[in-house]
Parts: structure tokens; C-alpha cells; sequence
């Protein structure tokens, strides 16, 4: 359970530092449209298939040395933080969506263009 609860605050920080670099590079760079949730979730999804290709071919040939780390026990343990964390990556960015989305929804300007038409101007 400690080995548990490790990776999954190590996998937390490391969710933290992805959307923060990704926030600083939207802010930095014009144009840039970096998705820091999409990013953590490809990065935890690959960290996941070479964490398989770990368990089960490199520490499965060296039980001796490597015991402990190949029981599919230990890898369902990472298994369980690398997707823990991607849910929570994902539901994040869903939360911000709806709290970005209700926030620009009640502050709009209207202007009237014609008898026919109405220009809404989010402030």
C-alpha cells in the first residue's frame, strides 16, 4: 500500500508539472494550444506499456534479483496509480471546461446590428 500511495503522489506531481509547463507555454508562445490533461494521459499511457514490457519480460527473466517487482501484484499497484492519476487529469480539465464555459456565458455584450440581428461579444 505505501508503494501504492507513492506512485500515485509521484504521479500527481508529475500531473502538476505537465499542466503547469503547458500553461506557461500556452501563455508564452502565440498560437500555442497545448493540452497539459491530453499530454499527462499519452505520457501515463506510455508509461504504463513500458512499465508491462518491464514487469513482465525484463524482471520476469531475473526473479532472483527483481523478485518483488514482477508479481502482477506490484504492476496492478502502478497500474492502479498510472490511471488514478489519468482520471484525474481528465476530470480536471472537465472541470475547468464547465467553470471556463459558465464563467464566458454570463459576461456577454449584445449589440444590436440590424432590426434582424444581435452581435454577442464575450467580455
Amino acid at each position: 500500500m505505501t508503494n501504492f500511495l507513492f506512485d500515485l503522489v509521484s504521479n500527481l506531481t508529475l500531473l502538476a508539472i505537465v499542466l503547469c509547463v503547458c500553461h506557461l507555454c500556452n501563455r508564452l508562445v502565440p498560437g500555442a494550444a497545448l493540452n497539459g490533461a491530453h499530454i499527462f494521459v499519452a505520457l501515463a499511457l506510455a508509461a504504463l506499456l513500458l512499465d508491462a514490457a518491464l514487469t513482465f519480460l525484463v524482471f520476469a527473466d531475473a526473479q532472483s534479483r527483481y523478485g518483488h517487482f514482477s508479481t502482477s501484484s506490484a504492476f496492478f499497484e502502478r497500474d492502479s496509480s498510472y490511471v488514478l492519476a489519468a482520471i484525474a487529469a481528465l476530470a480536471w480539465q472537465y472541470a475547468a471546461r464547465r467553470a471556463r464555459a459558465a464563467k464566458t456565458n454570463n459576461n456577454t455584450l449584445v449589440i444590436r446590428t440590424s432590426s434582424y440581428s444581435e452581435s454577442h461579444l464575450p467580455m
